[in-house]
């Protein structure tokens, strides 16, 4: 009988060392004792100066505790190890990385993890444009309908939960048809992107601009202490948006009208605090314009 080639130690060599996945033996104490020749094309690095390292020496900071606990949590508890994180590679960039691990045992007692890796950087970038494409808009780059209500529903949680206030404001421009009419689609469009950076720039970081649709934006405000707060905030958006704008040449001038509405005086949940901004951003149309209804 012909023995069999695939039942020894050179052929699982073999196939290992050809692999175009990364293949890791680490030891209990998270030193990296075996990997692949491939590291050489998917990490940049020599397996001769990867040997007797830590396995987590280079991954990058902020999925490093990430990293070590799914390790620790798989030698202790055996719990399966599947893992996403990025990874330095020698020239500082970053690339994304996928790891399975599982626990090796020798002469019935545990002797380390094996690993399997890959390269998913291409997969995580076309998940990140998926994401961008359903919660931002694409012409202005702030969260959209859908991420507002996201964020109105977590705000709302922590509201209730710590007895915070929170409060929407509703942003109209006016006569933003006007500008379309008279000096095209394009410099409208132009328009609304430096207002979306202007509006960015009048919060705090825990609040939130978003672009509703059209010339309609909303902005969450989260943890004000008093209603004075709010008008503070009204008043730095209302002197942004009159301020000149200079497009393609263009002084532009316009001007916004806005409504607040307060949790939980108004409302208890993001539509209707949404309706209440809304109706008071009409009655600030119906004053004047320019103006915010509180």
């Amino acid at each position: 009988m012909q023995p069999n080639p695939f039942g020894n130690d050179v052929f699982f060599r073999q196939l290992f060392n050809q692999s175009t996945d990364l293949i890791q033996g680490i030891t209990l104490d998270s030193t990296l004792s075996y990997i692949s020749p491939s590291c050489s094309t998917l990490l940049n690095r020599s397996p001769e100066e990867l040997l007797g390292q830590q396995c987590y020496s280079h991954i990058y900071e902020d999925d490093l505790i990430r990293f070590q606990q799914a390790l620790r949590q798989l030698i202790h508890e055996q719990t399966p190890f599947n893992i996403q994180y990025r990874y330095v590679l020698p020239n500082g960039s970053l690339i994304w990385l996928e790891s399975k691990g599982s626990l090796i045992h020798m002469e019935n007692s545990l002797a380390g993890v094996g690993f399997i890796t890959r390269d998913v950087s291409e997969h995580k970038s076309i998940e990140e444009q998926l994401i961008q494409l359903a919660y931002y808009d694409s012409l202005t780059a702030l969260p959209n309908r859908r991420l507002f209500h996201d964020r109105c529903y977590q705000s709302l949680l922590a509201a209730k939960r710590y007895h915070r206030k929170m409060a929407l404001l509703y942003l109209d421009l006016d006569d933003f048809k006007l500008i379309n009419d008279n000096y095209g689609h394009a410099v409208g469009d132009d328009l609304l992107k430096m207002v979306a950076a202007r509006l960015s720039h009048c919060v705090r970081d825990p609040d939130t601009v978003c672009r509703l649709g059209g010339d309609e934006f909303v902005i969450l405000l989260q943890q004000f202490e008093q209603k004075e707060d709010i008008v503070k905030v009204s008043e730095r958006v209302l002197d942004a948006i009159s301020s000149r704008f200079v497009i393609q040449h263009h002084d532009i001038f316009i001007t916004c009208s806005m409504g607040a509405a307060y949790y939980p005086q108004d409302g208890t949940d993001g539509n209707e605090l949404l309706d209440m901004a809304d109706a008071a951003m009409y009655q600030a149309k119906k004053s004047g314009k320019n103006d915010i209804a509180l």
